[in-house]
């Protein structure tokens, strides 16, 4: 083929606000039309928290028609196609569209500052409809249900049940953990078994963080600093915590993150667990593991690497594992790289080996979420770049 297969793994979905009344069970429908106002202020402040209000504006003038496929399936058909995009992963939506899930059940998913039956409510809510948008095209989107792991593992392990028997393909979990259990616990081996069994692919997204005060001075430079640690601290704990030890097939995403910091990230956790002598006083904390750090993030674990990747990614390609590195679109979020995906796949792109493009664009995607290549095919023939461009 001359045209290469592009899987997107990141994109976003979700409804306008008002739109996730009709998929909340009806007890909370009282609790819902009194949080609605509130949830748009806190969303309009978080905006201007950001500063990204100006920047957003002047972003949006001439695309909006476009920006209405964060729900619109015919828009949102004609908004991948131009961009080459056969398939695409979907996560929630937020801030830049005003439709994030309800009570709290958004990307961040703290589990602090809300009643959990509530964000139960809300995670549940935006599953019914994903599940329902997936249907539309269940070739091309491939829906993640929000699992609140950290509350109650049997009724999480029944809502992961229920995401799988509905077409949806793997599960976001909270980044941040608070006063919970962390994922190294064994109570959560239930879950990952079903997850390992049935091919339940797991994922963490940038933009869970701790309440930062952006009214103070570098508030926002903390925030750059920090957001890709908290979106990744749940895979130290799966890695020491032994997880992918006892379940070998179990897959793991972590997505817009930035990739040039992994490379050292996977040497720490490297000599960190070779027991040096300046560690020998903490005792052994590494025989439930066969395998180094590293060994298991090359097996186990993928980067989802989108609003982020630029030519800093290229370059520890190879370091993080030219096998690991999933690309994706951020659509529909002004950091990403739609309207001119084009554009951006051949400035960042371009000289690449085509058998690494390949794997980076859509190949390892078809390998993680176990999708049917010859089925997206025909698509790709249809849409997708030309190889030849990026030579």
């Amino acid at each position: 083929m001359d045209r290469y297969l592009i899987v997107s793994t990141d994109g976003h979905a979700g409804l306008p606000m008002a739109g996730y009344r009709d998929y909340l069970d009806a007890k909370y429908h009282k609790a819902f039309d009194e949080d609605l106002p509130i949830q748009i202020r806190k969303t309009r402040k978080a905006e201007e928290s950001f500063l990204i209000s100006e920047f957003n504006d002047k972003w949006r003038a001439g695309i909006t028609d476009g920006l209405t496929g964060a729900w619109d399936g015919a828009v949102r058909n004609r908004v991948i196609d131009g961009d080459g995009v056969a398939a695409e992963v979907l996560f929630p939506d937020g801030i830049t569209e005003m439709n994030a899930p309800p009570f709290g059940a958004g990307l961040g998913l703290k589990p602090w500052g809300i009643e959990p039956e509530l964000q139960w409510a809300g995670a549940r809510a935006h599953n019914r409809w994903i599940a329902e948008f997936c249907r539309e095209e269940p070739l091309r989107r491939i829906g993640l249900a929000i699992v609140l792991m950290l509350y109650d593992v049997d009724e999480a392990l029944a809502e992961v049940k229920w995401a799988h028997a509905n077409g949806l393909k793997g599960i976001l979990i909270p980044a941040l953990m608070g006063d919970k259990d962390a994922y190294n616990d064994p109570k959560y081996y239930p879950i990952w078994a079903f997850c390992e069994e049935h091919q339940m692919v797991i994922h963490t997204h940038s933009g869970p963080s701790p309440d930062y005060n952006f009214s103070l001075p570098g508030a926002v430079g903390v925030y750059l600093t920090e957001f890709a640690w908290w979106a990744s601290r749940p895979l130290w704990h799966l890695i020491f915590g032994g997880v992918f030890e006892q379940f070998p097939k179990l897959k793991f995403v972590i997505t817009e993150v930035s990739e040039f910091w992994i490379p050292h990230m996977l040497e720490m956790m490297d000599v960190r667990a070779s027991v040096k002598h300046t560690s020998g006083k903490l005792g052994d904390f590494r025989t439930n593991l066969t395998m180094t750090p590293s060994e298991y993030f090359k097996r186990n674990c993928w980067v989802g690497a989108s609003a982020l990747f630029d030519e800093g990614s290229m370059a520890v390609r190879h370091d993080i594992g030219i096998e690991n590195i999933m690309w994706g679109t951020d659509y529909p979020h002004p950091e990403g790289s739609w309207p001119k995906t084009k554009e951006k796949l051949l400035n960042v792109m371009s000289g690449i080996p085509e058998r690494e493009l390949s794997l980076i664009l859509g190949s390892n995607a078809l390998e993680c979420y176990n999708l049917d290549s010859k089925a997206l095919l025909p698509i790709a023939e249809r849409i997708g770049p030309l190889k030849s461009d990026f030579t």
